[in-house]
């Protein structure tokens, strides 16, 4: 016999999951409201009570997700998608086998000079556009 608080259960966990599928923490958000009515569920609140605590708590666990996430998300990536052009400046780093690299927004990518320019460690430069990860510079 499923009581409330399985049901609760059952959709907090199909919510975390279809995380996974990148909805951008919107469906990490509800899950873990879910998880609040849960609890809810368990401390005897008949099911309008239920629903009222996981709307309360979806209304206060989703902006608050995306505020700290903001904050401390890794990446504040302004890149252009591969093919686009647009005018971004990076420097050149040079990989202990020699190879270069382009270091942009935090990320290491391949780097070609469209001239054929010695590439120079440490030197800034700007990407004229990419060519999939490679980025295209002069």
């Amino acid at each position: 016999m499923l009581l409330a608080w399985h049901l609760w259960l059952i959709a907090a966990l199909i919510l975390l999951l279809l995380e996974l599928l990148g909805t951008g923490f919107f469906a990490f958000a509800l899950g873990l409201a879910a998880l609040v009515a849960m609890i809810s569920a368990l401390m005897g609140l008949e099911a309008a009570g239920q629903w009222f605590t996981f709307a309360i708590a979806a209304a206060l666990i989703a902006p608050a997700l995306k505020v700290l996430f903001r904050r401390l998300a890794p990446s504040r990536r302004s890149s252009a998608l591969a093919g686009e052009r647009g005018e971004r400046e990076g420097e050149l780093v040079q990989l202990e086998n020699g190879e270069f690299r382009l270091k942009l927004e935090g990320d290491l990518f391949p780097v070609r000079s469209e001239s054929n320019r010695p590439l120079l460690a440490g030197a800034r430069v700007k990407v004229r556009r990419f060519d999939g990860i490679t980025a295209l510079i002069d």
